[in-house]
């Protein structure tokens, strides 16, 4: 009868140790460590007197020169047409590529393309298992390829095809945003249970019908509102993709920057902000319309069958308009050319279409044929390998020390001295900048973002008497929405000036290099995650907190609120790193280092084999991490 007894549950429960999570806490330790040691850092700019009072004077200079913005009537009619330049190119960006992805998604999801299935253990993630299974894991593929090239990347390519303009940024938007909503589909769509749309399955619905019936409705809240985070992240992205050739405010901005004209460039920053902050506003009162919880304060209240479709049809219709404006304005309705003559931006795609612009194409032959330096470790053409051997010029691994002789550090220096020889593994050791900067940024935005979800949070400092029945003094509400008014500011200036702009700032303080580029990358990732941390909170129903409420505001947030919401931080954590692991490629490209510069290097002095070998190593980054993430299910989303 021992078992019986309801001590002996809970001796066994108190047995249990949460070893996960000290595995997982101790592998993002041992990651930051590794990032320190695998890079180079350089903080002279802060431990060395005189370097850090010439970098203050630095950014004191670069910062006064945006004290005086050019207001010039001519110049805010400029901005104003390159913002619309901007936001017509992130409309027809995201919308192509929520079509592809879709499509996408539907081959790489498991659940809709292959179903039910008996494999189980590791044939279950054998692709050869099935015909499906095969079509499954080639979607799941080619959506990491296109959302592991950068849309920076995919701009630098499309300049070559179809030259400068709002429609080259358009469609590497396109690209770039096809991968990375094809997973967050297929991974929402594969998070939903069984036994969910069982019934559905078991009136004889085949894989499709399943699907249109039974997985997407289930899952339609979190695609729209993941579609919705990803088009501000676009209008972001659109805003500065010009710096490569994809037009807008972006394209002005890099011309600016070159001539020293500051005024102008903290007016282009300011149309930037606008733009995405009016993209944020329009965002969140789309997303309060998705509340899920029908018993939270601010949950939209049973309506009439007229007023939901009514409301959907509307929406659609708002849709609809606003792309058929941005075909409109990209082709005939714009006016920001010199000259302020309107330029069909749309022709190159014609062109596209119809073949005139594939010969331009020919490089991308060489892109993919990338240069792996195979004769020096001793493959390829046998009399290449031989003569590089007798010159001294192979890699010569264990000629020193033995494998087995690991242990020792000298070891570990006379075999990267050999392997420096061969040129693929100075393309990997290129791979730890992007990595190091994700892994360092990352970690400190979330910890940033933590903090800052407290006071950004309107549960916590405008509604608490919802659950806490407390009736607050009025200078103590106008406290706290001041406090919640500075936190959201903060948010939205973190999140709302692209990684690149955040990146030209800390390089006129630290100078070109890892900080600069991790300081931005952590910038951006607070203001991005602190908005869906407090979204997570403040949809958690009021009665929960009502349930636990311990006389104190903060208290009930770190015992209460934190708790409830850790999964889901974790999950959109980690779905920033990967961002940022393809953010800090792209800041490579303006001065950071890494993969991204020599990747553009090569790219620009007509070294394609070269350069394919770099962008392979991106795709293959991106890659390891998604499997990685799916083995480990770090990534799913429970909503």
């Amino acid at each position: 009868m021992k078992d019986g007894f309801p001590g002996a549950s809970l001796e066994r429960y108190s047995r249990k140790r949460p070893w996960s999570h000290f595995v997982g806490l101790g592998t993002i330790l041992l990651l930051v460590a590794a990032s320190f040691v695998a890079a180079e850092w350089d903080f002279t700019s802060l431990t060395d007197a005189d370097r850090r009072a010439q970098a203050f004077g630095r950014m004191a200079s670069w910062l006064g020169a945006f004290s005086s913005p050019d207001f010039s009537r001519e110049f805010l009619r400029h901005s104003w047409e390159l913002t619309l330049q901007t936001l017509s190119a992130a409309a027809l960006g995201t919308a192509l590529a929520v079509v592809l992805g879709f499509l996408l998604a539907m081959g790489s999801a498991r659940s809709v393309c292959v179903g039910e299935e008996s494999a189980t253990g590791w044939r279950r993630n054998f692709p050869l298992r099935s015909p499906l299974a095969l079509l499954c894991s080639v979607c799941r593929l080619t959506q990491d390829v296109l959302r592991a090239v950068p849309d920076f990347v995919w701009a630098i390519i499309l300049v070559a095809v179809i030259g400068l303009g709002p429609l080259t940024g358009a469609l590497a938007l396109a690209l770039n945003i096809t991968g990375i909503l094809a997973k967050v589909y297929s991974e929402l769509w594969d998070s939903i249970d069984e036994r969910e749309y069982e019934q559905v399955r078991v009136l004889g619905a085949g894989r499709l019908k399943t699907f249109f019936y039974g997985i997407r409705p289930l899952a339609a809240r979190s695609v729209l509102s993941f579609t919705l985070m990803r088009a501000e992240c676009a209008i972001r992205n659109a805003a500065v993709i010009g710096a490569v050739g994809g037009g807008g405010l972006g394209s002005e901005i890099w011309y600016q920057v070159r001539f020293g004209a500051w005024d102008k460039v903290s007016t282009l920053i300011l149309f930037t902000l606008l733009l995405t902050l009016s993209a944020d506003l329009v965002s969140n009162y789309i997303r309060r319309q998705l509340r899920n919880d029908p018993n939270h304060p601010h949950a939209l209240r049973s309506s009439s069958t007229f007023v939901v479709l009514s409301r959907g049809y509307m929406s659609a219709a708002v849709v609809m308009l606003v792309l058929t404006w941005s075909f409109w304005f990209m082709g005939w309705g714009n006016n920001a050319a010199p000259g302020g003559q309107a330029q069909n931006y749309l022709k190159p795609a014609v062109e596209l279409l119809s073949g005139e612009s594939w010969g331009n194409l020919r490089f991308f032959h060489r892109l993919l044929h990338p240069d792996l330096d195979l004769a020096v470790i001793g493959f390829g053409d046998p009399d290449t390998a031989t003569a590089l051997r007798e010159g001294g010029k192979a890699v010569s691994l264990f000629e020193q020390y033995g494998p087995l002789e690991f242990y020792r550090p000298a070891a570990w220096v006379a075999w990267d001295a050999e392997l420096q020889k061969w040129f693929v593994w100075r393309v990997i050791k290129s791979s730890s900048v992007p990595l190091a900067i994700a892994i360092v940024g990352t970690l400190i935005g979330v910890i940033g973002a933590i903090l800052l979800t407290y006071p950004h949070s309107l549960a916590f400092q405008l509604e608490p008497h919802q659950f806490t029945g407390e009736t607050s003094h009025p200078l103590l509400r106008v406290l706290r929405f001041a406090q919640m008014a500075a936190a959201r500011t903060v948010g939205l200036i973190s999140r709302g000036i692209p990684e690149v702009m955040w990146a030209f700032l800390f390089i006129a303080f630290f100078g070109p290099g890892l900080v600069a580029g991790t300081v931005a990358i952590a910038i951006h990732s607070m203001g991005v995650l602190v908005r869906v941390f407090s979204e997570t909170v403040d949809n958690i129903p009021y009665r929960r907190f009502e349930q636990s409420f311990m006389g104190s505001r903060m208290m009930c947030f770190g015992v209460v609120a934190a708790p409830i919401s850790w999964r889901d931080w974790m999950t959109y954590a980690f779905f920033q790193f990967e961002s940022n692991v393809r953010a800090a490629v792209v800041l490579g490209i303006v001065g950071v280092g890494g993969l991204g510069f020599f990747f553009t290097f090569n790219f620009e002095w007509f070294r394609f084999e070269k350069a394919g070998a770099y962008l392979l190593m991106i795709i293959a980054l991106t890659i390891a991490i998604d499997r990685i993430s799916r083995m480990l299910k770090l990534s799913r989303v429970r909503r």
